[in-house]
Parts: structure tokens; C-alpha cells; sequence
């Protein structure tokens, strides 16, 4: 599951279709035990990757502008006072500590001793070690040169949408670049009109729709970076890794993590709109 989110991140949520059972009556789960699992999981990956994707939208942005008008509307300084402005708001802590409580809320002890034991297995070593091998940049690079043979392999090419059908990857990499998209849009609405945008929701569905034409191009990437990932791992394993997937303990988790990196962005996005007005306010830089 590590390789999904990591992946789903590097290329922009688990939607998961089962009902959430609480963990009352059941053994709080302890800090040490939601540190692995979000390690495992891949989600504290993903989370730190976030600031890249930010990192990158701002220059973008910055050379846009440049482009686009004779006299650029901020000042190389300016772009790197807003940016260090939003990458503050959204340390991956920050989210990280948000997940956490939701998986805190949802996921018992027991469920982790479950789920940590079947990562410690045999298979659940050869898929973690998969999952690691697969993504180093030479692998990234591998991975793109084989591209047409990957897809070529139709009974993994089958797994693979399966697996995303019950994972939601390529869910996971577009809210992941919505999220990147509104965290933009406030920064630059609060530079321009002095205060953060009403309609923040119609703006996010505006982005969500947007990116539904990119769908079949994101979920080929995570078609072929599931097949690369487990290339070497016999199916019957790999559907032993599904039924994992599937199991109550491991929905609870993918549902708590999905509730908790919505929290998490939405408080970063809050964060970072207080600190982007009093940037604009205290250093008096130019708004528009």
C-alpha cells in the first residue's frame, strides 16, 4: 500500500465503500502503533512530498507572471516570502498530527497488532521491499522506458485496476492536486482582494471536475506503476495482498486516513490563509 500513496502523490481520496466501525470497547490504540502504520501505509510519505508539489506550483507561478507581464506583479523576494509562507502552513507534521487522531478515532490496538503482523509476514516483507525497490529514481526511470510492456501484461494490467478500484488511487492523485490547486488560489486570492475567497467550495469542484479529463492519463501511470511495482511478486500473492486490503482492520485504516488528510489540508489551508494576509499586511507588499 506504501508504493499507492507514494505514487499517488508523485503524480498529483481512498474512497473507501464500506461503513466505519468505531473502536469503542476495544484497546486504544497506542502513538507507537499509528507512527508504523502510517509508515506503512505510505501516507507519511505522501504528506511529505506535499510541500514539493508546492514548491513547484509557486515557480510556475513566478515564471507565468514573468511571462506574461512586462512588469511582474511580485518581486523574486516577494514570491519567496509567500512561498516560505505556504510551505510553513503545510508541514507535513501538521497533517501528519491530523491523521493520526482520526486513525486514534477508528483504528483499535487490536487492529493494529492485525495489520502490523501481516506487514512483519513473509509476503508482507517481499511486498514492502517491492514497494521500496520500486521507488528510487532509477526505478522511476525504469519504469517509464517499460511502459508499453507493462501494459502489455494483461493479467497484471487486470490486478492493477482492481487494486485501484478498491484503493482509489487514481482518486488519491487528483485530490492530491486539487488540495496543491486550492492552497494556490487562497494565497494569491488574499494577495489580489485583501481577503480570503467566499467561494472556496465552488472553486474547489470547479478544479475537481477540471481534472476528470486527466483521469484515463492518471490512472494509466498507476496502472504502470502497480504492474512495475509487483512484477516480481506470483499472483497468487499478490491476491493474498488484496484480501489483506480488504479486511475490516484495513478499511478502518484507509477510511481514517482519507477523514484525517481532509482535516489536515483543510487546517493547513486555514493556517496558511491567516499567515498569507499578515505577510501582505505587516510587510505592506504589493497585492495586485
Amino acid at each position: 500500500m506504501k508504493k499507492f500513496l507514494s505514487i499517488a502523490a508523485l503524480l498529483a481520496t481512498l474512497l473507501a465503500a464500506t461503513a466505519v466501525s468505531g473502536t469503542a470497547g476495544a484497546t486504544e490504540i497506542s502513538d507507537a502503533s499509528v507512527a508504523k502504520l502510517l509508515r506503512l501505509s505510505g501516507i507519511h510519505d505522501m504528506v511529505s512530498q506535499f510541500p514539493g508539489l508546492l514548491r513547484m506550483r509557486m515557480e510556475r507561478a513566478r515564471q507565468r507572471d514573468r511571462f506574461t507581464h512586462s512588469q511582474p506583479s511580485m518581486s523574486d523576494e516577494a514570491y519567496r516570502e509567500l512561498e516560505n509562507t505556504m510551505l510553513d502552513a503545510f508541514k507535513p507534521a501538521g497533517i501528519l498530527q491530523a491523521i493520526g487522531n482520526e486513525v486514534r478515532q477508528s483504528v483499535s490496538e487490536e487492529d493494529a497488532g492485525k495489520m502490523l503482523a501481516w506487514y512483519g509476514s513473509a509476503l508482507g516483507k517481499r511486498i514492502g521491499k517491492a514497494e521500496q525497490d520500486s521507488s528510487t529514481p532509477e526505478a522511476m526511470r525504469d519504469m517509464a522506458t517499460q511502459a508499453h510492456a507493462l501494459l502489455a501484461d494483461k493479467p497484471r494490467v487486470i490486478y492493477a485496476l482492481k487494486l485501484d478500484k478498491l484503493m482509489h488511487m487514481t482518486d488519491m492523485s487528483m485530490r492530491f492536486q486539487v488540495n496543491a490547486a486550492v492552497a494556490m488560489f487562497v494565497a494569491f486570492s488574499i494577495k489580489k482582494n485583501a481577503h480570503r475567497p467566499a467561494n472556496l467550495k465552488a472553486f474547489r469542484k470547479r478544479i475537481s471536475a477540471g481534472l476528470q479529463r486527466q483521469r484515463p492519463r492518471i490512472r494509466r501511470s498507476v496502472i504502470i506503476s502497480t504492474v512495475y511495482t509487483y512484477r516480481n511478486i506470483d499472483m497468487k500473492g499478490l491476491e493474498q495482498y488484496r484480501a489483506f486490503l480488504k479486511t475490516p482492520p484495513a478499511l478502518r485504516l484507509n477510511q481514517a486516513l482519507m477523514r484525517g488528510m481532509d482535516a489536515g489540508m483543510d487546517q493547513a489551508t486555514e493556517r496558511m490563509a491567516r499567515s498569507v494576509d499578515s505577510l501582505f499586511k505587516q510587510q505592506h507588499l504589493p497585492r495586485s
